[in-house]
């Protein structure tokens, strides 16, 4: 298993290709989240937030290809109208929002905390002091059992349209750090092939 840091400018289209067909089947057809019309691709799914910039961390395992996700991109708070008659809870300092976040326990029961490891060094190493994410009870339970720092945030913060709540995670997290430290990320060329992109993870159960 290793872990790629990649952003959307610089994936080989197979890997983007590959990448919408695993989201699809996690979000769209797992999940039932839809997909904008204007952004529709059969069997694929993306969504207006897939910029050029944003970070992807993709999880890739030589038999199952992808079985994991992670897209990290500049969080900016929604204006004042947008959480009108809400008590509004402060999000601390420079942050990063982590969505698409996907892992397959199948796969690996670690890979949720190795990605969500990645992830806050990335948004540390780029000066930010938090992450933000939509969080299920199954997420919560994971963050308590691995003593991963968090704390509930107010509905509607986040950008993504499917967002129903969010947590704040400080980027210091000493139990994360004591487990995954010194772990590295690699670029697409160092994982895939001649970057000739071909997964399996379709037979595993989804």
């Amino acid at each position: 298993m290793k872990i790629i840091q990649t952003q959307f400018k610089d994936m080989p289209s197979s890997l983007i290709a590959e990448l919408g067909s695993y989201r699809y089947s996690v979000f769209t057809r797992g999940e039932g989240w839809s997909i904008p019309q204007r952004l529709y691709t059969p069997g694929q799914e993306y969504d207006r937030f897939d910029r050029s910039d944003v970070h992807w961390l993709i999880a890739w395992h030589p038999e199952h290809g992808i079985c994991g996700c992670a897209r990290l991109m500049a969080w900016r708070e929604p204006p004042a109208q947008a959480l009108q008659g809400v008590s509004h809870t402060l999000v601390a300092g420079k942050t990063l929002e982590l969505s698409r976040f996907s892992a397959q326990l199948s796969v690996s029961q670690e890979l949720p905390m190795q990605l969500l490891w990645h992830a806050l060094q990335i948004a540390e190493i780029d000066g930010n002091t938090a992450l933000i994410t939509a969080a299920t009870p199954m997420l919560e339970q994971m963050f308590d059992a691995h003593q991963v720092v968090w704390s509930p945030l107010t509905p509607g913060l986040l950008q993504s349209e499917e967002t129903l709540f969010a947590v704040q995670i400080p980027v210091m997290q000493s139990a994360l750090a004591s487990r995954y430290r010194g772990a590295r990320r690699f670029t697409p060329a160092e994982v895939l092939p001649s970057l000739g992109v071909m997964t399996h993870w379709r037979t595993h159960g989804r």
